[in-house]
């Protein structure tokens, strides 16, 4: 099969599902599909049907409904009914309007579990929450923090990615009475608000958890360089200061952080880890661990008899396929929550909340061998 096959039978399947909404072969109340019915009739893998629907999702043309399917969304009031006219993910209609900023696709790391949540709880309270999605383009999110200043909202809500905070811009919200939330991006920053999984907690207790099942030579793998992500930042934090609590020193040779996203380079590493001694990889987050879980099959190494694996973040790439991996559930529902708390209670003092996270532990962890 070529390699990017799988690109196109989702976009085949994107198009047609589009094709036959701007046909109105569909119906609000009922579902337009799910997974497996896009997999039986493409004959296509769950992924691929799961990348149409997501696609479409962050795009704001369908909407799904856990255990049900996906429904065509309702178009908003003056809002075009054309699929590919939408600019955002309207989630609700009438009141106030509250923009909420992410920098990538509402499906990675469950994003779209915080809107979900956030707007349960703010159902029936006059808020209409609108998704903007921004490429990581300074730019760009220079054009859309402005655009937003000029609609005078109540509340703005964003997810930074990087170390760039344009705090310029913010100053301006918040001299104007605008509550702003920082989502995952621990600071001390005097006028905005902010809302944290507990990254540093939970990194320990995934040390911890390994610690107790006898390891000892633990690597740590991260693509991001430190300080670039705070919240990755910490979970490194959260893994040292746990070995070093414990009487345990992090090995140099078993750090790899900034590491290349090619295949065989991580193949690479995970062979001379496993050489070197390592019996488990901690890993910056859940698709890392399953990238390096695939790598151990590769490689004929054994998952957990030989090595062990965890990830964070408690997102499908954990239980894709046979891997079964140990992680962290970030309890993206409890952020949502969080925030629709903050802009329920009217009060315009910045105030930080952090959301514990809870260790998930699954196959990919045990006993050391030896």
């Amino acid at each position: 099969m070529p390699k990017n096959t799988a690109k196109l039978l989702y976009q085949i399947i994107k198009d047609d599902i589009l094709a036959r909404i701007e046909n109105q072969q569909f119906s609000y109340d009922e579902p337009i599909c799910t997974e497996r019915s896009l997999s039986e009739q493409y004959n296509v893998s769950r992924i691929t049907s799961k990348r149409a629907i997501d696609d479409l999702e962050n795009e704001g043309v369908l909407y799904r409904k856990r255990g049900v399917g996906s429904f065509v969304r309702r178009p908003d009031s003056g809002e075009s009914s054309s699929p590919s006219e939408a600019h955002s993910v309207k989630v609700r209609t009438g009141g106030k309007t509250v923009p909420l900023i992410f920098p990538f696709a509402l499906f990675q790391g469950g994003i779209f579990r915080i809107v979900e949540a956030a707007t349960e709880r703010l159902k029936d309270k006059d808020y209409h929450l609108a998704v903007h999605i921004c490429e990581p383009d300074d730019q760009k999110m220079r054009s859309l923090l402005n655009h937003l200043y000029s609609q005078h909202v109540e509340t703005l809500i964003w997810y930074p990615m990087g170390k760039e905070m344009y705090l310029d811009i913010l100053k301006k919200f918040a001299d104007d009475g605008t509550r702003v939330i920082i989502l995952d991006k621990p600071h001390d920053i005097e006028f905005l608000s902010n809302v944290v999984c507990d990254n540093f907690g939970g990194s320990y207790q995934l040390t911890s958890h390994l610690i107790d099942y006898g390891h000892r030579n633990i690597a740590y793998l991260s693509r991001s360089s430190l300080g670039e992500v705070t919240s990755l930042s910490d979970r490194f934090k959260g893994f040292s200061q746990c070995m070093k609590d414990r009487g345990l020193e992090v090995n140099p040779e078993f750090l790899n952080i900034g590491l290349s996203p090619d295949y065989h380079m991580l193949k690479h590493v995970v062979n001379s880890l496993y050489k070197s001694g390592v019996t488990a990889i901690e890993c910056e987050n859940d698709v890392v661990a399953f990238n390096v879980y695939m790598c151990c099959r590769s490689l004929s190494i054994q998952v957990p008899t030989q090595i062990n694996i965890t990830g964070f973040d408690n997102i499908d790439w954990a239980v894709t396929g046979s891997a079964q991996i140990t992680t962290v559930d970030q309890n993206f529902a409890a952020i949502g929550e969080a925030i629709a708390d903050l802009i329920l209670s009217g009060i315009p003092t910045p105030v930080s909340k952090m959301v514990p996270v809870r260790l998930v532990p699954r196959t990919s962890t045990g006993p050391a061998n030896g």
